[in-house]
């Protein structure tokens, strides 16, 4: 595996750290390279490429928000021995459970970023000289993800449309509700919590 990562990180040095776990899908391995710590997602099963780069696109997305840390994905890889790998970003996560309020208020900037994005588009394209798709990351306005996702190894469907039907709510009443990326984080943090 050390050689592996050497080669396809481009590093000199790669060696295991001894700190390892695994969830439900996946194991997970961290690394000292000498472009720093890495983690190692493992996953033999054929399904584990799409899954993964759903898992990386998700992250990016993530980080592309601001709102929230994230482990930076660098590659999808060919797994020794068949499936895949997904190599990130090393994050200590040891004392995750102190920050949980402050986990909670980012989760909910995150949901709200899109909302703030779309305000800030919409005023400035009654300006003169703003708008006009100067915004870093473009505005989503309709339920969906550029990239198949995956819950476990099931693929979530990714079309375009309405956002999640809730109960209760008017055509009129979603039509104004803007896009949660639930798929985007649920997807990472969801084995946090789930398994």
């Amino acid at each position: 595996m050390e050689a592996l990562l050497r080669r396809e990180l481009g590093c000199d040095f790669v060696k295991a750290t001894g700190h390892s776990g695994g969830g439900c899908i996946s194991q997970g391995q961290s690394y000292d390279t000498d472009r720093g710590r890495v983690f190692v997602k493992v996953n033999s099963k054929a399904e584990a490429k799409r899954m993964f780069e759903g898992e990386m696109a998700s992250l990016m997305a993530i980080l592309r928000t601001g709102t929230v840390k994230a482990p930076k994905p660098i590659k999808v890889l060919d797994a020794p021995g068949g499936g895949s790998m997904l190599v990130m970003e090393h994050l200590d996560m040891r004392y995750l459970s102190s920050h949980a309020a402050k986990l909670g208020a980012q989760l909910a900037d995150l949901h709200l970023e899109n909302k703030r994005l779309g305000e800030t588009l919409q005023k400035e394209a009654g300006t003169v000289g703003k708008g006009g798709g100067r915004a870093e990351r473009p505005f989503v306005d309709q339920f969906g993800f550029d990239v198949v996702t995956c819950c476990g190894y099931l693929p979530q469907v990714s079309d375009t449309g309405p956002l999640l039907r809730v109960p209760g709510r008017s055509a009129a009443q979603e039509k104004n509700t803007l896009p949660l990326p639930y798929e985007v984080w649920f997807k990472v943090f969801a084995p946090f919590f789930l398994c």
